[in-house]
């Protein structure tokens, strides 16, 4: 196997798939975003964990975890950290959006450089604001790292023309379920709340993490719904995802702005996130 491909397509150097791949074609697949720190794939069995619920929820065969974990580690091969992206499709066939009765999954691992950058947001917070784009929703899907990603494009582009860090997303019915890319977190009443997600968002690895710490700090969590007027409520407010690590929420942009403290609750969290090897 090469090591020093950034990209590997089904274990070898590739710039390319084959354009009737049904993740090109109808986004039939998952995908897991991993950090990769001196030569370790951080959180692997939680990421491992999602990835092998979301192929048996989608009835795609999963590779082998050894053939996984070789593969990312090959493309960070020679750099102290990486982001690695591994994506799974159902691979070729079928006929129409019908899947082929026996399919031949494609993987796709690529590496990208770690974003340096995000050190800065981690320790002086991060200013986010409401997308007006909402999440779709829909049960069997809610949790999974699909492909289907279109609702979190769309609300990136508002992100990007109001020059925020972030934004927070609501379903039809106004829940705030996550941000585009992370997960969200709010202190409200020396409770550690983060909404549920039954029909909508993902079920982030640094999410799972956090509640665990939580608990084991003996920090009163809870899964519930949330609004927006709970958020701008909030005593502290932080988002989370696997490269990110933990975001301080600094500054709320919505109909009432409003700035957070990086309180108690958020700095413990990251400590013992870091003390635990779950975030580097």
């Amino acid at each position: 196997m090469p090591t020093t491909a950034s990209i590997l397509v089904d274990g070898v150097a590739a710039e390319s798939i084959d354009a009737r791949d049904r993740g090109v074609m109808f986004g039939d697949g998952l995908f897991e975003t991993l950090a990769v720190v001196d030569g370790v794939i951080v959180n692997w069995s939680d990421h491992n964990e999602r990835l092998r619920a979301g192929c048996a929820t989608l009835d795609i065969p999963c590779p082998q975890t050894g053939l996984l974990a070789d593969e990312i580690l090959s493309v960070a091969t020679n750099h102290v950290r990486s982001v690695v992206r591994l994506t799974l499709t159902r691979g070729t066939g079928g006929v129409g959006y019908a899947p082929p009765p026996d399919p031949t999954p494609t993987r796709i691992v690529v590496r990208r450089a770690w974003p340096e950058h995000y050190a800065a947001k981690a320790t002086h917070g991060v200013k986010i604001g409401i997308a007006s784009h909402p999440l779709s929703t829909n049960s069997r899907l809610a949790g999974l790292k699909h492909l289907n990603r279109l609702d979190q494009v769309l609300a990136s582009r508002e992100i990007d023309s109001a020059h925020w860090d972030e934004a927070l997303m609501r379903d039809a019915d106004g829940q705030i379920i996550e941000a585009t890319r992370c997960n969200v977190f709010a202190v409200l009443d020396d409770e550690l709340v983060t909404p549920a997600l039954d029909t909508a968002g993902v079920r982030g690895v640094m999410r799972k993490n956090v509640l665990a710490v939580a608990a084991a700090l003996g920090i009163t969590t809870r899964e519930c719904s949330l609004r927006l007027a709970d958020v701008e409520g909030a005593d502290e407010l932080f988002l989370c995802n696997a490269i990110a690590g933990i975001w301080p929420v600094v500054m709320l942009h919505s109909d009432t702005p409003r700035t957070f403290p990086i309180g108690s609750t958020t700095h413990a969290i990251r400590a013992a996130l870091i003390r635990g090897g779950r975030l580097r």
